[in-house]
């Protein structure tokens, strides 16, 4: 394996699509995993998180945590929504507890994650969302950063290319 990070470009041309990509991803976790999600406003990061939930079994549909900074949802693997955007520091990232939820298992689907910069192990999944060229278009890199995150991207890569 290469020391390389494995990296994807995927485009969505629709809500749909990108809840899609996400619930994909979604099926392809085994419990710990750091999923980083950056884009400005209105990008999709939530969408993309409602279809991580539906990868992971769960009924419930998640909203933008901004104003409770986590929402927990039980799937075959519990997921933590985490939105950081009202953060100041990286100090409070770990007061929140996150890096012990995926330590014990759980998956934490961040978006904002710049704002806790330093705070995530270099094994995170790192998806960017950037507009595209028509309203609904979305361009969504994921990069990856260690065997872990490498594996999730690579696992993706082969269902996109079906």
């Amino acid at each position: 394996m290469s020391s390389t990070p494995a990296e994807l470009q995927s485009i969505t041309r629709s809500e749909d699509e990108t809840i899609a990509l996400g619930k994909s991803l979604g099926k392809e976790l085994m419990g710990g995993e750091i999923i980083l999600i950056t884009g400005e406003l209105g990008a999709g990061k939530t969408r993309l998180v409602q279809g991580i939930a539906q990868g992971l079994g769960t009924d419930d549909n998640p909203r933008s945590p901004t104003f409770v900074l986590v929402n927990r949802h039980n799937g075959r693997l519990v997921l933590h929504h985490c939105d950081l955007y009202r953060l100041n520091s990286t100090d409070e990232v770990y007061d929140l507890g996150l890096l012990e939820l995926a330590e014990q298992g759980d998956v934490l689907a961040v978006e904002w994650p710049e704002r806790g910069e330093g705070a995530f192990p270099p094994d995170a999944l790192h998806v960017s969302m950037n507009r595209g060229s028509s309203d609904d278009e979305r361009v969504i890199t994921l990069s990856g950063g260690g065997p872990d995150s490498d594996r999730l991207v690579e696992a993706l890569s082969a269902v996109i290319s079906r």
